[in-house]
């Protein structure tokens, strides 16, 4: 009976002190501050590389760290490298969900959904780099891919080097809340019909640190605006499906062969209003 409740103590100890670390591209669901996301090691346009990466979560926090070199491109006209990420509900590229029951959910649909992180990032030799969430309107709940019809929306917080692509079309204020404070802020927004509509909303003011609040139904009704009045390709936004919300860090240009940075997520939660 002693070896067994002794058993058991340990066993717990090891349940509480367990990591779970990628160290080459790859995925794995984790339960974050109490909700389901998938943690994603993620160098879509990286077709080999020398060094050290890893992406870790203690069970408290996410982090994630990058020294690469020696890096090839699978498209080397292409301005990004990867997405290093934590994402959460239904990812079409992926074809994956991290557990979340109400995504993909209608346009039309979408409730109140605030989402909040605590994030700092870091990196060395003026690195290309943002720290970005976004999402995938897509014409069905099931996609494995996206193409012309669906629309991706970011929402960039930070960026060094790196801009959105497309044109500047339009200005964007709304309120966010930074580190307990209501703050009405500025945002420039970008339009591109590439092989689907890109959005991105860029903060004027970049942060490389602190803790956001924001409502993410404001970016996209005001996404369902861009969208109306630039979009050749989408006539129905609000019948289409909102799938996932992903958060991390776009790197990279053309001319990048380096890239040391990395970044912690230190709280993360999600709260729908329906």
């Amino acid at each position: 009976m002693r070896w067994a409740v002794l058993l058991m103590v340990v066993f717990s100890a090891l349940l509480f002190s367990s990591e779970v670390v990628l160290t080459s591209v790859g995925a794995t669901d984790i339960s974050f501050n109490g909700f389901p996301v998938t943690m994603e090691l993620n160098f879509w346009n990286v077709k080999s590389y020398e060094g050290e990466t890893w992406l870790k979560f203690d069970g408290e926090k996410v982090e994630f760290y990058a020294d690469l070199y020696n890096i090839v491109l699978q498209n080397p006209d292409s301005w990004v490298h990867g997405y290093p990420e934590i994402y959460y509900g239904y990812k079409p590229w992926a074809g994956h969900n991290s557990g979340v029951e109400f995504l993909p959910v209608k346009v039309k649909d979408l409730p109140d959904f605030y989402v909040t992180l605590d994030y700092s990032i870091w990196y060395e030799n003026n690195l290309p780099i943002n720290l970005a969430m976004e999402t995938w309107i897509t014409r069905s709940p099931d996609q494995t891919s996206v193409s012309s019809g669906d629309a991706e929306i970011m929402v960039w917080f930070y960026n060094n080097v790196l801009m959105p692509g497309g044109q500047k079309v339009d200005e964007f204020t709304t309120t966010v809340e930074i580190n307990g404070v209501k703050q009405e802020t500025k945002w420039d927004v970008y339009f591109a019909p590439w092989g689907w509509d890109y959005l991105a909303f860029r903060l004027t003011t970049p942060m490389k640190e602190g803790k956001v609040k924001i409502n993410v139904k404001d970016f996209v009704q005001k996404a369902a605006e861009v969208v109306k009045k630039h979009s050749t390709r989408i006539d129905n936004f609000e019948e289409l499906y909102f799938c996932v919300w992903e958060i991390g860090t776009e790197f990279g240009d053309p001319n990048t062969t380096t890239a040391k940075f990395g970044w912690t997520f230190r709280d993360f939660s999600v709260e729908v209003v329906k």
